[in-house]
């Protein structure tokens, strides 16, 4: 346990952000796997219309720093190729 006051606060403040960055990246991986799930059905305006969700879920977890923006990035890029590789 902390001894000084900031530590304490500090520990406090870790614990809230910790619930808050959990909450957004399980909301993540829920869009990624309806994309997923609408890429394998082959059915592409599914996949564009889950996709641009996910895009968004990802641009703002990387604006509230949950991810790192290149990060947020290189997903979309390569759910994007996964999109386009499709039938």
């Amino acid at each position: 346990m902390p001894n000084i006051a900031s530590a304490s606060k500090r520990l406090r403040q870790n614990e809230v952000r910790n619930l808050y960055n959990r909450k957004i990246k399980s909301f993540l991986n829920t869009q990624k796997k309806k994309v997923v799930k609408s890429i394998e059905s082959n059915d592409k305006s599914s996949a564009m219309t889950e996709y641009k969700k996910y895009a968004s879920a990802l641009d703002k977890a990387a604006r509230k720093s949950v991810i790192h923006s290149n990060r947020a990035a290189a997903k979309k890029s390569d759910m994007m190729k996964k999109i386009n590789a499709m039938n």
